[in-house]
């Protein structure tokens, strides 16, 4: 066979139209980058050109001293806001730290809570059992007269007179009370305080009680091992409590779900560009009479948390209708702290409903007055005044009175809800 041989000279020639070509070829492609880039800067030229115009003629002609950093924070909380969406925020660096040790359900202080009886007065409603408050001797009722000699009327918001009260393990807050005609005063040394979501207990008639605050980190846990103690306990029917949750984790409550529900969805969550993603429980479930007790407060996961159980058949929601928040949010930290917080992705149902300005309907309808409502919120509303309460403990027990028969409810398999 004849071979054929390439001259030197056509070599090199074949070699610079290599060159030439690879050379065009990149050319181009940085060109169209680069005009990509140049539109973009544009396009965010023009955008924030109206801002600038602002900023340069507040410096050129405001007559009065102004924080420029302050100016700053306010048109970034202003940008968020203007999305028009309530669950969208802009945070400082310090809201942030603050928000991020809330959700951890761990903090350092002296271990109470505290809502606003009327303007500017905090009392205090709860005290942690075993915390530095406690063995100081605070007590729920007691008004909070100063911190750290700081009188507390003067402060504008709550997350001022934490961050007086709040500080490093080991050191001492002075706070002054009123309790009835008296002021006291204690001397607390700060401890590092476990916030638990979760308590439980045994009502009459072997009825598991379950309340849950919210589904923030570690909560599943918490959820778990009471579930435990009241199963072992003997109870026939359990009632679950998500009154006045703002919701939590989304994790959190998918794995509290598995405990409860037989095989299938959970929830279904779809981002921006149209992606589904299913979550889904395995066959293990509980096979027990359930009650989901539910309020217009009962928020996000606390919610899908009741509308799985009620869209599976396993539990009968009572009380009324959720708040309606059909999107979750993920939050993305800044260079400097704060952070931006935004609503990423639509969710649904097992069904696939979403409940966006919607909620969840009760199977039984029972109304609650204000009153009632902040009474539940800071512990004082007595079970036997619990209306909604009381209606869940009847609905638990025509569910057991409906029972095919009379052995014992107990963990299995159960066929998912169409």
């Amino acid at each position: 066979m004849k071979k054929h041989k390439i001259s030197v000279p056509t070599a090199l020639m074949l070699m610079l139209l290599a060159v030439v070509c690879t050379f065009n070829i990149t050319f181009f492609a940085a060109t169209e980058y680069y005009n990509a880039r140049l539109d973009d800067l544009e396009e965010m030229e023009s955008r924030y050109s109206k801002l600038k115009s602002v900023a340069d003629i507040v410096d050129k002609f405001f007559v009065a001293d102004y924080d420029q950093a302050q100016a700053i924070e306010g048109a970034l909380a202003g940008y968020v806001d203007g999305l028009d969406d309530q669950w969208s925020a802009y945070y400082t660096a310090e809201e942030t730290a603050a928000i991020e040790e809330d959700e951890a359900n761990s903090y350092v202080g002296i271990g109470v809570t505290y809502s606003t009886a009327e303007a500017n007065r905090y009392e205090i409603t709860s005290v942690t059992a075993g915390g530095p408050a406690d063995k100081a001797g605070l007590l729920p009722g007691d008004i909070l007269i100063s911190a750290d000699g700081v009188d507390v009327s003067t402060l504008q918001t709550s997350g001022e007179l934490a961050a007086i009260v709040k500080g490093e393990a080991g050191t001492v807050v002075n706070i002054t009370v009123q309790r009835g005609e008296e002021l006291l005063s204690f001397a607390i040394t700060r401890e590092a305080i476990r916030v638990y979501s979760v308590t439980s207990k045994m009502l009459e008639g072997q009825l598991g009680y379950i309340a849950i605050s919210d589904f923030d980190s570690g909560v599943d846990e918490e959820f778990a091992s009471h579930l435990t103690a009241l199963l072992d306990q003997g109870a026939k029917g359990l009632i679950f409590d998500v009154r006045n949750n703002p919701g939590g984790y989304l994790s959190v409550m998918r794995s509290i779900l598995d405990r409860l529900l037989p095989e299938g969805i959970v929830i279904t969550t779809v981002d921006k560009a149209g992606n589904e993603t299913p979550y889904t429980s395995d066959a293990d479930c509980l096979e027990m009479p359930m009650v989901v007790l539910t309020n217009e407060y009962s928020i996000s996961a606390a919610e899908f948390f009741a509308a799985a159980l009620q869209e599976y058949g396993v539990a009968d929601v009572v009380g009324q209708k959720t708040s309606g928040k059909g999107y979750s949010q993920q939050t993305f930290k800044l260079s400097d702290g704060s952070s931006v917080h935004i609503s990423t992705t639509r969710y649904y149902t097992p069904k696939g409903n979403s409940l966006a300005e919607i909620g969840v309907t009760p199977d039984h309808l029972v109304e609650m007055p204000l009153e009632d409502i902040y009474s539940l919120a800071s512990g004082k509303l007595e079970p036997a005044d619990d209306e909604q309460l009381q209606a869940a403990i009847q609905a638990v027990n025509t569910l057991i009175a409906n029972l095919p028969t009379e052995e014992a409810p107990q963990e299995g398999e159960q066929t998912p809800a169409a």
